[in-house]
């Protein structure tokens, strides 16, 4: 009889080891598959609310930084924003894994090609570090470029891809769907407008 329970206890002890086994397998290779597909994607997108400003609006003043990698803006590691500048600012908005971003990357390297008439910047809709890991993969020659995660709120978008244009005189000229190059030209010659700034 106790043979029988010793037999019995030793078994049950093997069963509960293999399937703690099993657990541990199965976790490791969900982290895994969790890593690789954050290596397609770039990572978490951010939950951003919607911005329901509209054109013609003032663009409060900011200054961001770059990502590691990223071209340099006026020859800075930083990127102003809002007030009055030289040129307008077109910042198009992206995320990797998004049906609609694609061509996206490559449509702003053409108009910076063309000669764009405003300051290109490329907002990569994901967390920081994230973003210079997509830069790394995918990197953008002469085109600035910040996470979406270093933006104050209100410049935002909740949607990819799109676009928001400040004017030089530091005004939102465009809200866009950058959905081809055309449309991307036209969202640029917008930007590049001076605008009235909007009564208070």
């Amino acid at each position: 009889m106790s043979t029988v329970w010793v037999v019995s206890a030793v078994l049950a002890w093997a069963v509960i080891a293999l399937l703690v086994a099993v657990v541990l397998a199965l976790l490791r290779q969900t982290a895994e598959l969790r890593l690789r597909l954050d290596e397609l994607d770039g990572g978490d997108v951010l939950d951003v609310p919607e911005w329901d400003a509209e054109e013609g609006d003032p663009v409060p003043t900011a200054t961001v930084r770059l990502l590691p990698g990223s071209a340099p803006a006026d020859g800075d590691r930083v990127l102003e924003l809002g007030g009055e500048r030289d040129t307008g600012t077109l910042l198009v908005f992206h995320a990797p894994g998004c049906a609609g971003c694609v061509g996206v990357e490559e449509d702003l390297e053409t108009l910076r090609d063309e000669g764009s008439p405003v300051r290109l910047v490329s907002v990569v809709v994901l967390r920081e570090d994230d973003a210079a890991a997509h830069l790394r993969r995918r990197p953008l020659h002469g085109i600035p470029a910040v996470s979406i995660d270093v933006l104050p709120r209100e410049l935002r978008r909740a949607t990819t891809p799109s676009a928001l244009g400040i004017s030089p005189d530091g005004i939102v000229a465009a809200i866009d769907r950058p959905d081809g190059i055309e449309r991307l030209r036209a969202i640029a010659l917008r930007t590049a407008a001076t605008h009235d700034v909007a009564a208070p």
